[in-house]
């Protein structure tokens, strides 16, 4: 098996409606290792975080995180930290004018 390391997430603008960031490759799964949000705004954001199973749709049920951000600051998002997504997984965010970056390892089995 080889790992990987790299940003699953880079430096992505997040709107108030949640959006796909990354989906675990085929044959592939992943582990967070790091993320952060930054929100330069004028006020405080919500950033929501959801890994989603493969075959279901983005909901409550699968939020992993849900924190306020103040303006102008950078948050570590370290309630994510160590989450796994298996083959097919994806992993949702949002957080109107904020940037996440989610840094992690892909698990790729010998072929």
């Amino acid at each position: 098996m080889a790992t990987i390391w790299k940003e699953l997430v880079k430096g992505t603008a997040l709107t108030g409606t949640s959006a796909l960031m990354y989906t675990a490759p085929v044959l592939t799964s992943a582990t967070i290792q790091a993320a952060s949000v930054t929100n330069p705004t004028a006020g405080a954001v919500a950033v929501n975080i959801f890994l989603v199973p493969v075959g279901q749709s983005v909901g409550a049920g699968y939020r992993i995180l849900s924190q306020n951000v103040p303006a102008g600051a950078t948050a570590n998002l370290s309630a994510i930290v160590n989450h796994k997504l298996e083959p097919g997984a994806m992993l949702y965010a949002d957080g109107d004018g904020m940037n996440l970056t989610v840094s992690g390892a892909e698990y790729v089995p010998n072929t």
